[in-house]
């Protein structure tokens, strides 16, 4: 059974376009505890989660190699836009069409990370999604906390290597290239 864990990253830039971008790790569902404590090993310290941001430069880079060896592919959505589009706007954007390449790849699960009170808005989405049957209505959509679920950190690492990409930052992206499919929305 494949499930797909998804992370958000929003680069905000004062001088140019924003960036939303949203990625999904597909896993099979045999391999979730081997890639957890993978994951899990990679923590430093007594933080309680791993996240892109909060990492060092040479610990994002072992992060993104080791990422790369797991058995699992990415796909990301990405929406550059300027100040006159909110951020749900293109969060809306990101997730309808990942939800959808997630539906046509076969996945059976996806595993949001929580915004808490905002998942609502998410689940909004997905209702309106399943009505039109832009998405399949037997796929199942949970969200949780990444303090709870180490598999979201591997779609943190493949949004924040992507978004530093774009950034300008390749050496992580390029680590995992072989693994993630990109799609910049219009």
């Amino acid at each position: 059974m494949l499930t797909a864990f998804v992370d958000e990253s929003l680069r905000r830039r004062p001088d140019d376009d924003s960036v939303y971008a949203m990625a999904a790790v597909i896993i099979d569902s045999a391999d979730h505890d081997d890639i957890r404590t993978t994951l899990e090993s990679l923590r430093m310290g007594k933080r309680g989660r791993l996240h892109w941001r909060d990492e060092s430069s040479p610990h994002r880079l072992h992060i993104a190699e080791t990422v790369a060896k797991l058995p699992l592919c990415g796909i990301v959505t990405v929406r550059i836009h300027d100040r006159s589009v909110r951020h749900e706007r293109a969060r809306r954007l990101c997730l309808e069409r990942l939800l959808q390449e997630l539906d046509m790849s076969g996945v059976e699960t996806v595993v949001l990370e929580s915004r808490c009170t905002e998942d609502r808005l998410d689940r909004s989405l997905l209702t309106s999604l399943r009505r039109s049957r832009r998405v399949s209505l037997t796929m199942k959509v949970s969200w949780e906390s990444p303090f709870h679920e180490p598999l979201l950190w591997a779609a943190d690492t493949v949004v924040g290597a992507t978004t530093w990409w774009l950034d300008g930052e390749p050496r992580y992206f390029d680590a995992l290239a072989g693994q993630v499919r990109v799609i910049c929305l219009d």
